[in-house]
């Protein structure tokens, strides 16, 4: 233990300590953050700390952090690719097109895209970490002191290399706990059935459930007339009301018969 903290504490390991420092600071106000943790005072806060302040601060730069240092590595990776191509072809001077490519390639290759940027930076420097202390480890016990800085340099450029691919590998069964969920809209409920779940509807009154393939949804949902609406009662969605905020409905007996004596017209 105390050579794995004596390592992590030198050269070039510090630098991902520090890192990952940063990281595991950054989690921990997310998690103060989710579980809203207060002294029992009404806005939540503990002792004169917000903990919705931090957290946005501390995701805004974790953010930017990640996507420009994710984006620079491998901006740096695809314009060596791109200079190798060019050797013996001087004449093409490249636009920078071949370079986005090439990064959204290799963005899209490893996956990377799939989970927030902070989750992807976090796991690359704790990977890098651990790559770089391991690596660390193994050189100071089998060369000599003399080529351990060259190494060491080599290591910490090297590192984030390494963690890319195992970052990829760790970012995939992540990409379905943060795939977009797009709840429907109000225009997308209109032309549905729903069932009254309240003892009536009025212009001003009523509730209703609309099954989705999960747990339902309960709906605000008003008639513009006098209806004999009770619980249990299918009524169909015709209209959103944005000034109620409400579903407008109709009987769907009724909006079927009127349908059948249109045909026969």
């Amino acid at each position: 233990m105390t050579e794995v903290l004596a390592l992590a504490l030198s050269f070039p390991a510090v630098v991902y300590t520090v890192l990952l420092g940063v990281v595991l600071v950054y989690w921990l106000f997310v998690v103060v953050g989710a579980i809203n943790l207060g002294d029992g005072s009404p806005d939540g806060a503990l002792d004169g700390f917000d903990p919705e302040a931090a957290v946005g601060a501390a995701k805004g730069a974790l953010e930017g952090a990640a996507k420009g240092a994710l984006q620079g590595h491998l901006d740096g990776v695809a314009d060596a690719a791109a200079d190798v191509a060019d050797v013996g072809d001087a004449g093409d001077v490249g636009d920078g097109d071949a370079g986005d490519s090439a990064v959204a390639a290799l963005i899209h290759a490893l996956h990377l895209r799939s989970v927030p940027a902070t989750v992807i930076l976090s796991l690359i420097i704790t990977f890098s970490w651990l790559v770089c202390t391991v690596t660390m480890q193994l050189v100071s016990r089998g060369l000599p002191p003399s080529s351990q800085p060259l190494l060491g340099w080599l290591s910490l450029v090297g590192s984030p290399l390494l963690a890319l691919p195992l970052t990829s590998l760790s970012a995939r069964p992540l990409a379905k706990v943060f795939a977009h969920r797009h709840a429907p809209s109000h225009r997308d409920l209109i032309g549905k059935t729903c069932v009254v779940r309240t003892g009536t509807v009025t212009s001003t009154f009523g509730e209703a459930s609309l099954e989705d393939g999960g747990a339902g949804l309960v709906l605000r949902v008003r008639v513009d007339r006098e209806l004999a609406v009770k619980r249990g009662d299918q009524m169909l969605i015709v209209e959103w009301d944005r000034e109620r905020e409400s579903f407008l409905v109709e009987p769907l007996d009724e909006v079927m018969k009127h349908g059948r004596d249109r045909e026969r017209t």
